[in-house]
């Protein structure tokens, strides 16, 4: 178009519908950029579930863990063991390691009910006397059966050892994860 053959249509203003449907596409574009950008950046808690506030109880637990993972990693690994005896005096040494490493860890623990670290730190060592418990079994099982299975218990449809390691790798206790010396 040439700057002299304006339509009738183009001097006319813009009709109220249209004006009002421009207005709210516009408004639902910033409303969408700014939900978004409160997503990402938005003033949201940046701390993934388990983390615990105190770094005071993992700081004390990695060297009680490494030195339980130490006496593991000295003794040949239960999976290796071909003799199910043998296999299950690898698996009780490793269990008497574990057992007392977590009385070690229950006398630095905070009291549960005393915070809410106290509580995750409570359940935790509970979900690995648990899993002790498991591990204890299947060894006095071996002596009967040289066909038994490691059974590990189910929490929140999950096996146990996996909030364990969970906890503990989110918590930067690499050393409290579970051993691998039964798988």
């Amino acid at each position: 178009m040439a700057p002299g053959d304006e339509t009738d249509d183009d001097l006319e203003p813009m009709s109220f519908r249209r004006r009002t449907a421009r207005l709210l596409a516009v408004l639902i574009v910033v409303l969408i950029i700014g939900m978004w950008g409160y997503a990402l950046f938005g003033p949201t808690p940046h701390r993934a579930p388990g983390v615990l506030s105190d770094r005071s109880f993992p700081t004390a637990a990695q060297p009680i863990c490494a030195e339980a993972a130490a006496v593991i990693a000295s003794q040949p690994p239960a999976y290796a063991t071909s003799d199910p005896v043998k296999r299950s005096a690898a698996i009780s040494a490793g269990d008497e390691a574990l057992a007392a490493m977590l009385d070690r860890l229950a006398v630095i623990a905070p009291a549960p009910g005393s915070s809410k670290d106290a509580d995750m730190i409570a359940e935790w060592l509970g979900d690995w006397r648990t899993y002790l418990g498991d591990r204890q079994r299947y060894a006095d099982a071996l002596l009967t059966d040289p066909k038994a299975r490691l059974y590990v218990s189910i929490k929140e449809r999950r096996q146990i050892s996996e909030p364990i390691d969970f906890f503990a790798n989110i918590n930067h206790m690499l050393e409290c994860s579970t051993p691998t010396d039964v798988s």
